[in-house]
């Protein structure tokens, strides 16, 4: 008896344990999504803008963010991405001009944080690097260059022949369409080496833009070959103000 006893006491209490663990269960699927959400704005959270163009209210943004800065002036020349925080974290590409006209033009990628007020406040100002290393990896632009290093392009336009022969440049690269956001820089050698900040689309469904840097060899008769394109990280470079 004592035997029966025991045993339909261990089964109540396996019941009332498993009863416990299905109301519980719940719980945890309802704390679940609020984890996920957290996650989209931390790690790796940028996100390339499939139209890169400065509409009116991304230039109000940029212009709202950088009021008050002084010394440099930065023109807008394309939209890159965002990030989604707190409000938003946007980066465009930005030509910049020193108030000091002995200084040379740079290009830059600007961060700027848009709270949820709609209140805008620079993140970061980086260099764009251009000077291609031989490990893949990218390098700033010197300061004071010798004969032959790399330099930012004084206009970031091209003629129309130039840009064709651009693109035909770069059709040699299969699996992607590369779209020419803005020419960034340049090197003499003999002949012209040419840096070009593009768009890149893999030619997959559903696969999501980037940018990469593409170089781009003139030589002294006038035809261009693709050297070697490295893919551009936008979000790499910004510090969020520190």
């Amino acid at each position: 008896m004592k035997k029966i006893l025991i045993v339909l006491l261990s089964a109540l209490l396996v019941l009332t344990a498993v009863a416990c663990k299905a109301k519980e269960a719940p719980k945890a699927a309802e704390e679940q999504p609020a984890q996920e959400h957290a996650s989209v704005g931390m790690v790796g959270g940028w996100t390339p803008a499939e139209d890169f163009s400065v509409t009116d209210e991304r230039r109000a943004i940029f212009d709202k963010g950088m009021a008050i800065l002084l010394g440099v002036d930065y023109e807008p020349l394309a939209y890159l991405g965002s990030q989604v925080v707190a409000g938003k974290n946007h980066v465009f590409l930005a030509k910049g001009t020193a108030i000091t006209p002995a200084l040379p033009v740079s290009y830059a990628l600007v961060y700027l944080y848009e709270d949820l007020q709609g209140g805008v406040k620079i993140l970061t100002i980086a260099n764009l690097p251009i000077v291609p290393n031989e490990d893949g990896t990218l390098a700033a632009v010197p300061e004071e260059g010798p004969m032959g290093a790399w330099y930012y392009a004084e206009d970031p336009a091209f003629t129309d022949e130039d840009e064709a022969k651009l693109e035909k440049a770069l059709q040699s690269q299969v699996g992607a369409s590369y779209t020419i956001v803005a020419y960034v820089g340049e090197q003499v050698v003999a002949g012209l080496n040419r840096c070009v900040l593009c768009q890149v689309k893999p030619v997959v469904p559903n696969a999501q833009p980037h940018y990469a840097l593409a170089y781009v060899y003139t030589d002294l008769e006038g035809n261009s070959s693709l050297s070697q394109v490295i893919d551009l990280d936008i979000g790499a470079l910004c510090t969020y103000g520190a």
